[in-house]
């Protein structure tokens, strides 16, 4: 099972969100992810890099 961790880029860094994400909606202006036990996370702003190797998703913040 593949699982992956977000990250949001913020003034030029990458910070932790959240982790064992198991599915992602893009939208518009924010992100939706659901972890392994079904938690349900909006993240505004819009995905930048999915890492298949790494298990990573990196969200570029929208700016305000």
């Amino acid at each position: 099972m593949c699982l992956s961790s977000v990250y949001q880029k913020k003034n030029g860094e990458n910070v932790f969100l959240c982790k064992n994400i198991a599915k992602v909606f893009p939208g518009k202006a924010e992100v939706v992810v659901f972890d392994l036990m079904g938690q349900k996370a909006v993240i505004p702003g819009r995905i930048l890099e999915i890492d298949l190797l790494e298990n990573t998703i990196l969200i570029e913040e929208e700016p305000t």
